[in-house]
């Protein structure tokens, strides 16, 4: 089976880490990755990916008719030459990897005549916007992929329920010994001028409002002025919008107000996330609504206890209290609470990151993910977009 993925944008986030993982572990399918010249077209052939350079597009939605106008118009441009492109080369499925990229894989099917599965990595948009999209996809797509169960519930209607699948990212089991995870505890500790016998805190993502990095300033500050010997990792970077700029600074500017800069460290983007979860004590994950949140696995996949948020697709991974920690987005009284508690503990935290490991382990393997995308592709290809058993499995899910 040949399949094109698609991606409208150079840019690497998560939904651009995962597909990246993914097609790393996908033997059996021909893949080829269709995209602009950049960063992903990089990393792809780094790996030994088959890819087709696309010119660019980036727009984001808006409300402002002028602005929507145009965002409309340059999505077609952008579909019309994905459509040209992909023509005649065989593919059996198109793999959109987000739900931008699927309207603009599907706009002119009637082109290339390829069906496409839109893989969706963000919550759908509310209102009339939203309304269109679902409309859209109901007309457009053969199948679609949801990341986690509030995504799909997002965009669940009628016509589009029986073509949604839940298949849930996926990671690869940890490499590190004992003495590794040592090893990332003293390098990374001094890199990042950070005591040895301190106890620290991460946050890994975008650097985004959405992503409330400044409640984990808040709540380091907060633990530190109790005494608590800890330090605060922030590890990302602004990207895409000029606010997320700004955003960065704002949170500078707390830290300094807060008097807890000196505990704060601004790495910018890092790729050694496993190595930076052994090292760390406690990985925070502070966003309002996060779809899924690929960094979560990750932690937990190195034994690293976890603190998040409760909403969007976290749930699905984490079961309060036996698996990590949830709490209310903003409540930064139940954030400290929490982390006094794991870094008070020693025994808590590490029996909260082993069964964090196991769960990762039993639930949200990239051999699992890989096995059920491929399933789905298989559908999408010969049949209706439904999967033999009606409805692609659904992995185990804390209830």
């Amino acid at each position: 089976m040949k399949v094109v993925l698609y991606n409208h944008t150079s840019s690497v986030s998560g939904a651009e880490i995962n597909l990246l993982v993914t097609a790393a572990q996908m033997a059996h399918v021909h893949l080829v990755l269709y995209a602009p010249e950049g960063e992903l077209l990089e990393r792809a052939r780094a790996q030994g990916l088959e890819t087709v350079v696309l010119s660019g597009f980036s727009a984001r939605l808006s409300r402002n008719p002028l602005k929507l106008a145009a965002g409309i118009g340059g999505m077609l441009r952008a579909g019309w030459r994905f459509a040209s492109a992909v023509r005649g080369s065989g593919a059996d499925v198109i793999h959109a990897n987000s739900m931008r990229a699927g309207m603009m894989a599907s706009m002119f099917r009637w082109r290339h005549r390829i069906p496409a599965v839109w893989h969706l990595h963000d919550m759908p948009p509310k209102g009339i916007i939203g309304s269109l999209i679902k409309l859209f996809a109901g007309l457009s797509a053969r199948s679609l992929i949801a990341i986690s169960r509030s995504v799909s519930d997002g965009m669940r209607t009628k016509g589009l329920s029986d073509r949604i699948h839940l298949v849930h990212n996926g990671t690869e089991p940890s490499v590190f010994r004992e003495e590794d995870r040592e090893w990332a505890r003293k390098a990374l500790r001094t890199e990042l001028q950070t005591p040895l016998d301190s106890r620290v805190l991460l946050i890994i993502g975008q650097i985004t409002p959405w992503k409330r990095q400044e409640d984990a300033i808040k709540a380091a500050s907060a633990l530190a002025k109790e005494g608590q010997n800890v330090y605060l990792w922030i590890v990302g970077e602004p990207k895409f919008r000029t606010e997320n700029e700004q955003y960065l600074q704002q949170l500078k500017q707390l830290a300094a107000e807060l008097g807890t800069e000196e505990r704060i460290r601004f790495t910018g983007f890092r790729d050694d996330v496993a190595e930076l979860c052994c090292a760390a004590d406690v990985l925070l994950l502070c966003s309002a609504n996060e779809p899924f949140g690929r960094v979560v696995i990750e932690a937990m996949a190195e034994r690293t206890p976890v603190i998040a948020t409760g909403g969007g697709g976290i749930p699905d991974i984490i079961e309060h209290g036996l698996t990590g920690l949830l709490y209310e987005t903003g409540d930064i009284d139940s954030l400290v609470r929490h982390a006094r508690e794991l870094l008070d503990n020693e025994r808590y935290r590490i029996a909260l990151g082993e069964r964090g490991q196991q769960r990762i382990a039993d639930c949200f393997s990239i051999g699992q993910t890989v096995r059920l995308m491929e399933q789905v592709y298989e559908a999408a290809a010969h049949k209706d977009g439904k999967p033999a058993a009606q409805q692609t499995a659904v992995r185990g899910i804390a209830e």
